[in-house]
């Protein structure tokens, strides 16, 4: 159970460039590669401004062509 977590916290981390490729997830879950060693305190998660959606439609007229 303790090898599932861990992988589940190392792919989920916030910095991209830290998580673990699929291969090397599955490995591990294989008892192919040891634990990875995860940080004690995980940095904080930073969220940029929501992307606009000024020019994409609102919705879908599926009215047309009945």
């Amino acid at each position: 159970m303790e090898r599932v977590l861990v992988v589940g916290l190392w792919c989920a981390h916030p910095d991209r460039g830290l998580r673990p490729s699929i291969r090397q997830a599955v490995s591990v879950l294989r008892f192919e590669a040891p634990l990875p060693s995860l940080p004690a305190k995980m940095p904080v998660a930073t969220y940029g401004p929501p992307v606009s959606t000024a020019s994409a439609p609102t919705s879908i007229d599926t009215s047309a062509g009945r």
